[in-house]
């Protein structure tokens, strides 16, 4: 017997109320919900999975969706890298990175934002250009993206100097430098005790690089007098995407010149 609980008239403890259906807060089965109190009702178990088995359903198509993206990215940039390797006469692939993502919204609209070029050790005649670095911006791709047009392409080339005394015959022999006291196209051969001549490197046509020689010093020059050294010329051979060099200077590392193009496509 319960101590609160009242009794009945014939002294026995009156049965607790019963519950029925229409009674507030009542649930089937032995649960009842608190609306008076405003607490918040429970969310089905069975509605709580269909939430947790969309979410992971959407979360293996977004992975799906950026791995196909890649896949698709990877595939293009291969093809542009055989067509330049192809067009360009290179005897090696260039590397090729598509920026920008995701890349399929770019294929679906035939425009890549920015694709970027590179190249190592490209023979150029008598010398080697140790690297190209190219980045086109607006490529338009064509119905059939078998090609593009590229309005804008800007690009260094880098010749080093051990790849200039290659050329010029003179490794082993002489040692070529950056010579900034006397311009910024300036170039140094020294040969130790012997002398030492001055050089200029130009753009003289399309493609076409020339380093003019100028007049042995030092002992050399007291010796034999002023002796006029042969001009080199290099010609560049076709660069990637039409790109042709613009200008010349001499860096640390060695000669580097400036290439650009417009208007131009991904098979020149």
């Amino acid at each position: 017997m319960y101590p609160n609980q009242p009794r009945s008239q014939d002294g026995w403890p009156s049965q607790p109320p019963q519950y029925s259906d229409d009674q507030p807060g009542y649930e089937p089965g032995g649960r009842s919900q608190r609306h008076e109190s405003g607490a918040p009702r429970r969310v089905p178990r069975r509605r709580r999975r269909r939430w947790i088995g969309l979410l992971i359903t959407l979360a293996v198509l977004a992975v799906l969706l950026v791995i196909g993206d890649q896949v698709a990215r990877a595939y293009a940039q291969n093809m542009i890298a055989s067509k330049i390797e192809t067009s360009s006469g290179m005897s090696a692939k260039p590397s090729v990175t598509i920026q920008g993502f995701p890349f399929l919204t770019q294929v679906a609209e035939h425009d890549l934002r920015t694709v970027d070029i590179s190249a190592s050790n490209v023979p150029a005649g008598k010398v080697t250009i140790t690297s190209i670095k190219a980045t086109a911006t607006g490529v338009h791709l064509n119905s059939g993206f078998t090609s593009a047009t590229v309005d804008q392409i800007n690009g260094t080339a880098l010749i080093t100097f051990a790849s200039l005394e290659n050329a010029l015959g003179v490794s082993g022999v002489a040692t070529i430098s950056a010579d900034p006291a006397d311009g910024p196209n300036a170039v140094k051969l020294s040969a130790g005790a012997i002398g030492a001549i001055t050089g200029y490197v130009k753009v003289t046509g399309p493609n076409e690089v020339t380093v003019q020689m100028g007049s042995l010093s030092g002992l050399a020059a007291l010796l034999g007098g002023a002796v006029p050294i042969q001009n080199q010329t290099f010609q560049i051979p076709k660069l990637p995407a039409g790109l042709v060099v613009r200008s010349v200077s001499v860096a640390s590392q060695g000669v580097v010149g400036t290439a650009s193009a417009q208007n131009t496509t991904l098979s020149q």
